[in-house]
């Protein structure tokens, strides 16, 4: 077994804690991800009932929230090369039934919508300017696949200058070992990973404030 001390030795993993305003980004939490036959497996619909137990609590605090979607553009290699690696994303058009977002999830009026056609919630939509736009410096992350489009936005939230906090029951993936090995290096060198509870504990205090 690896020695995974060498990280604390050259000071990995500091968390970053909450900064001063707080937004909600949902991930990829589309119905075709429910299913092992499409784009689902392991823990995530175990993750989306969690993602929809955050959300009350998100909601009633009145926080910013994004939800991410993936669709897949009209033109044939559209999405290029991860096209490629992936061809069944193509089905994920945007009036395929595996594109709609999950139910216990769904978004309410007035939260934003990021349609992406690549693994960032960031690359190539507005999510950037909006959350600029609200004043907000710390992102907690939940969605699928943790592996995937959670580890491509919370790398690239980290160099928008935001502080990633990933829910750690409200992300999901579709095999076990590439969950916990990329949460691991997740919490090592771009986010905090936190408890569920941990969380809404936090949004309780600062609704309170």
């Amino acid at each position: 077994m690896s020695d995974l001390s060498i990280y604390d030795r050259q000071e990995f993993g500091k968390p970053l804690g909450f900064g001063r305003k707080t937004a909600l980004l949902v991930i990829d939490f589309q119905l075709g991800f429910t299913r092992e036959d499409a784009f689902g497996g392991f823990n995530i619909n175990d993750a989306i009932a969690s993602t929809a137990e955050l959300l009350v609590h998100a909601r009633a605090a009145g926080l910013p929230i994004a939800h991410a979607c993936f669709i897949a553009p009209d033109a044939v290699g559209g999405i290029g090369p991860f096209g490629e690696k992936i061809p069944n994303l193509l089905k994920l058009a945007a009036d395929a039934p595996d594109t709609a977002f999950a139910p216990a999830v769904t978004p309410l009026k007035g939260e934003y919508i990021v349609r992406k056609q690549h693994a960032s919630a960031f690359f190539g939509t507005s999510l950037s300017s909006w959350l600029r736009a609200n004043g907000v410096d710390t992102l907690l992350v939940t969605g699928c696949t943790t592996s995937g489009c959670v580890r491509a936005s919370v790398i690239d939230a980290s160099a928008h200058g935001l502080r990633p906090i990933i829910v750690e029951e409200c992300v999901g993936d579709r095999a076990e070992e590439p969950h916990r090995a990329n949460l691991f290096d997740m919490r090592q060198k771009y986010a905090d990973v936190m408890s569920l509870e941990a969380v809404i504990g936090q949004i309780g205090l600062a609704k309170a404030a």
